[in-house]
């Protein structure tokens, strides 16, 4: 793996988002040819060593370069534990797209396999982006990426209709998840193949928790938001329907009233990893992308 280089371009200026340049790593894999490319979307945490240059470091071991994207830093965040709305998925999913953008016009890169992925937030944007009617939200017409891979992603908010534009899915799920519980993704999963992506892979760790790869004990997130409980369906319309209080709710309604009623404090866990399990998540994440073509 050749040193990263360092890039810094404007984020999509899609209806809401605040004009401002993101910054971002490209990690290379020695090729004479052009290679596939993942954009790496991170976690609430930010970039980490142990997870996004874990991710980094496989990937341009199987000749696959990866785009590790800081969503924060240009914005003055250091991470958003503590306060999610600091930096929304809204705007690491535009980031995202901006990176896509950038990716496909370099000539290292072959544009026709850019994928995304994202850990826990990032997730949550990797799934966005794959859903139909959000093209038309960020305006960013028939440009799509290849594939989407979101581990441990959070699945309360769900589309109601989630038609994709059916590109290969992968969602690598914690049984024992209490940050962003995979029995909501399960369900999420199952409903994208309903609507018609056959190509939807889940991946359930038994015995695994949030952050799985962070080796060593599991700790207590003590001051992170838990948004597990709060329930809600995207429109096709952008607003929100709440199940719980049965009413429709614009974006912002909804987050005041998730913090009001449903977001609670600490309770949650992450790490407790081991080798064996990150090794084994890993290689099923490498044995997607080889199985489409990356």
């Amino acid at each position: 793996m050749s040193d990263p280089e360092i890039l810094s371009f404007p984020t999509n200026p899609a209806p809401s988002i605040k004009p401002v340049r993101v910054t971002a790593t490209l990690h290379l894999p020695q090729a004479e040819r052009p290679v596939a490319a993942m954009v790496l979307l991170t976690s609430s945490g930010g970039v980490q060593r142990h997870r996004e240059h874990w991710y980094a470091e496989n990937l341009n071991a199987n000749g696959i370069a990866a785009l590790i994207v800081d969503s924060f830093k240009p914005r003055g965040v250091r991470n958003t534990v503590a306060d999610q709305r600091q930096v929304s998925a809204w705007e690491m999913e535009n980031d995202a797209f901006a990176e896509l953008d950038l990716l496909r016009h370099d000539e290292r890169i072959d544009p026709v396999r850019i994928g995304v992925m994202g850990v826990s937030k990032g997730g949550i944007a990797a799934i966005a982006s794959a859903v139909e009617i959000r093209k038309r939200w960020r305006r960013t017409g028939e440009m799509l990426f290849a594939l989407h891979v979101a581990v441990v992603p959070g699945c309360t908010v769900q589309h109601r209709i989630p038609r994709s534009t059916g590109r290969p899915m992968l969602f690598q799920l914690a049984e024992k998840d209490d940050y962003t519980p995979a029995a909501l993704c399960q369900s999420y999963a199952a409903r994208f193949c309903e609507l018609g992506n056959e190509r939807v892979v889940v991946k359930l760790y038994e015995g695994a928790h949030h952050g799985w790869e962070a080796i060593g004990p599991l700790h207590e997130l003590r001051r992170a938001e838990n948004y597990s409980h709060c329930r809600a369906l995207v429109e096709d319309d952008g607003s929100l329907f709440v199940p719980q209080i049965a009413r429709h709710m614009s974006q912002a309604e909804y987050a005041l009233w998730a913090r009001e009623n449903c977001m609670f404090i600490g309770r949650t866990h992450a790490g407790g990893g081991t080798p064996e399990l990150r090794r084994r998540a890993t290689d099923d994440l490498l044995d997607f992308l080889n199985a489409n073509g990356f």
